[in-house]
């Protein structure tokens, strides 16, 4: 997904969820596409989300600050990449500096420079050169100015000071973040069909048509304007209602995001335009020093209004004073459930668990401890089957990716054990919390496993799975599942999961889902269905999973050559609904040459002559004479396999042997320039959407960090499901 690359006071990203309510409203009546006006566009949060959902046909962005659209004009140019490098290399000179001094120094030398160039009486004169310097200026003073502010004083002079952070040790520091490539090209493809202008904002609403989708985030009421001299005034907003009043005549559709005020609620709240509180923290003041009632940045809610409507019940409604839900992560591994969950504020990890058999030193718990400070009471790195029930805290939702190694695509389906192997046995660890913890077991469910799990084992198709589902309904949960390929959606691996939500009896999705029409659920009203779209391509079938348990595991399926689960499906009170669905997705995608490390390459990783030898014979195609252990001839073959790895393409799924130097069948090779190489640690962890080093640690190895990955999940498909499940709670 394309986020903002800019920090701004004020920006959206904290309403994106009460955003996607009123478009999930247009979906769900028909409406798929619109082309998209934002006349305030700021950080463009709001925009760079919906595009990203592949919503927006065409798009009208303005701002009447015309540096910040130079900025965007840049981007969307064929010299981005020129732009990223010299943003790159002045922001790598200001990180060098080793004094807060230095850096302030080299601060203001920038601001001097930049408000030389955007002076009123040049500034829409500007060269091709002088709007790329603006462009990389204004980056660079947005990174490391105070708090993403942009202020300028009555002679619209650029005047937000140095930033400046306290340390630990009561010393002021400031560094710019780290930017990649990636994220430039991100932003240059999701402005391709994007108009963009620097005029009033009636003038950029000219052209809105029937069917349009129109944001509206003017300057709030009694807002700090940090713009300069043009204050957006009180009849400002009485011209905007009545313009509001217009492009609804018009039959366009409109949201706007206001101050939560009285005055705003009289203001703007008409017949056909209601409104939603909703809750958002703010890191400046948004009320002039003036205004003696000012809460400055204790105001902690706004309004979004809309001529959209949207259900709005009393749990919706008081969903501000909700404390995040509380979750458990189970097999816990380097914690990727938690980086994708708590990416959204409305979920909280306060208990974890992950152990690996074999190995006296828990290295996956040293990096997860590491990375989220946990205490030893918020995170076990012993036995599940070891801990009591009663240690584990009370919690809304339970989630984990339990190990699959008996049915990893590593082996073959004939030797996938399943439920009876060593390692599926801890399936029966998740159902005896579940069930030890009566009354107060997790309303909800976020599990996660490889799609082999649907049809093993071998001798009875789709048993394991049907044995979870019953033992689910037997503790009163519906489930839903879909079977879902990372890069299908726009990631950069290839890497099909299974992921099943669980929804207890007495929520209020179990029973939404209970009077829903089954296959309207899968296809478009459901969790999964709404975070990942579909389109049905067989017709769904049905049964029940009828018996007990032992009788199931026993006799599900007999003999059967298929599993009967497909990849979509769902079942509730013991009723089975599956279909096979595939994937819709027509946003941006990203390739392995996106997550490609283009310096600080270990020497270790690359290929010499005699190596490459032995990498060509195991990724071609062979035929090998074999005995099996009964004395029987046969002809072992192998296809070829692409070598080196395609750049242009999503990668190939990771597996636990990916890291270390001897040659393999399966790892990735790369060639980069005339030299080929293995991929590093950052590019596995890239992979699955994890922070560059989220696993380096002393007494971590390369290898050991390749491993972690191969058993990881893609962090981004978890935030998608995620942010949307709480939404639907």
């Amino acid at each position: 997904m394309t986020k903002p690359i800019l920090k701004w006071a004020g920006r959206k990203s904290q309403i994106l969820p009460h955003i996607d309510r009123f478009i999930d409203e247009l979906r769900s009546s028909g409406v798929n596409n619109f082309n998209y006006h934002e006349p305030f566009l700021g950080s463009g949060a709001v925009f760079f989300h919906l595009n990203s959902l592949n919503l927006i046909k065409k798009a009208n962005l303005n701002d009447n600050l015309l540096e910040l659209i130079y900025f965007y004009k840049t981007i969307k140019g064929k010299e981005y990449s020129s732009l990223y490098k010299k943003i790159y290399s002045r922001s790598h000179n200001y990180n060098s500096k080793s004094s807060y001094e230095e850096k302030q120094n080299i601060y203001y030398q920038w601001r001097k420079k930049y408000n030389g160039l955007i002076e009123p009486s040049c500034i829409k004169n500007l060269s091709k050169n002088e709007i790329q310097e603006v462009s990389i200026l204004f980056f660079l003073l947005n990174k490391s100015g105070f708090n993403g502010i942009y202020r300028k004083n009555p002679k619209g002079q650029f005047n937000t000071p140095h930033g400046r952070v306290a340390h630990k040790e009561y010393k002021k520091f400031n560094k710019i973040s780290s930017i990649r490539i990636e994220e430039f090209e991100d932003l240059h493809n999701s402005l391709k069909n994007v108009s963009l202008t620097s005029v009033d904002y009636l003038e950029s609403l000219k052209n809105v048509k029937k069917g349009d989708l129109v944001y509206l985030d003017p300057p709030y009421f009694d807002t700090v304007n940090y713009y300069g001299q043009e204050v957006f005034t009180k009849q400002n907003h009485i011209d905007l209602k009545n313009e509001i009043h217009r492009l609804i005549g018009k039959g366009a559709y409109v949201i706007l995001s206001n101050s939560n005020s009285l005055e705003c609620k009289r203001l703007f709240t008409m017949k056909e335009f209601k409104h939603l509180e909703i809750p958002i923290t703010r890191t400046v003041q948004r009320k002039k020093e003036s205004d003696k009632s000012a809460r400055y940045k204790n105001d902690n809610s706004e309004l979004l209004f809309s001529n959209i409507k949207v259900r709005i019940d009393k749990k919706q409604k008081s969903q501000s004073t909700q404390p995040p839900l509380k979750v458990v992560e189970l097999f816990a591994g380097v914690g990727g459930f938690r980086l994708g969950l708590e990416k959204n504020k409305k979920y909280k990890v306060v208990w974890s668990n992950q152990w690996e058999p074999l190995t006296k030193t828990q290295h996956a718990s040293m990096v997860y401890k590491e990375r989220f400070k946990t205490s030893e009471t918020e995170h076990s790195d012993k036995d599940i089957f070891t801990v009591e029930t009663k240690d584990i805290p009370n919690h809304d939702l339970l989630v984990g990716g339990f190990p699959c190694q008996d049915y990893s695509v590593a082996t073959t389906l004939k030797n996938s054990k399943g439920l009876i192997g060593k390692k599926g046995v801890l399936w029966w660890a998740i159902h005896r919390i579940l069930d030890e913890k009566g009354s107060r077991r997790p309303k909800y469910l976020f599990l996660e496993n490889v799609d082999r799990l649907l049809k093993s084992p071998s001798i009875q198709r789709g048993r394991d799975f049907a044995v979870m589902l019953k033992s689910l309904d037997e503790l009163g949960y519906a489930v839903e599942w879909r079977v879902i390929n990372a890069a299908d959606y726009g990631m950069p691996q290839k890497r099909h999961r299974i992921y099943f939500l669980g929804y207890h009896k007495s929520t209020k999705i179990y029973k939404e889902l209970n009077m829903s029409e089954k296959n309207g659920w899968l296809t478009r009203l459901g969790v999964l269905a709404k975070a990942f779209r579909v389109k049905q391509v067989e017709p769904e079938k049905t049964f029940e999973l009828n018996g007990s348990l032992d009788e199931i595991s026993k006799l599900f399926n007999k003999n059967g050559k298929l599993s009967p689960f497909l990849n979509t499906g769902l079942m509730i009170n013991g009723k089975v609904t599956t279909l096979k669905s595939n994937a819709v997705y027509r946003g941006n995608k990203k390739l392995l040459k996106d997550i490609i490390q283009k310096e600080d390459i270990d020497n270790s990783f690359y290929l010499t002559s005699n190596e490459l030898k032995d990498w060509k014979y195991l990724k071609g195609s062979k035929k090998i004479e074999r005995t099996d252990s009964k004395g029987f001839a046969y002809t072992y073959s192998e296809g070829k396999m692409s070598f080196p790895d395609s750049l242009d393409k999503p990668s190939r799924t990771i597996i636990t042997g990916e890291g270390g130097p001897a040659p393999s069948r399966f790892k990735h090779v790369i060639k980069q320039g005339n030299k080929y190489r293995r991929l590093t640690p950052i590019e596995l962890e890239r992979l699955n959407m994890f922070p560059d080093d989220h696993t380096k640690l002393d007494g971590i190895t390369d290898s050991k960090r390749a491993f972690f990955m191969g058993n990881a999940l893609v962090v981004g498909v978890i935030k998608q499901i995620g942010d949307r499940l709480v939404q639907e709670i």
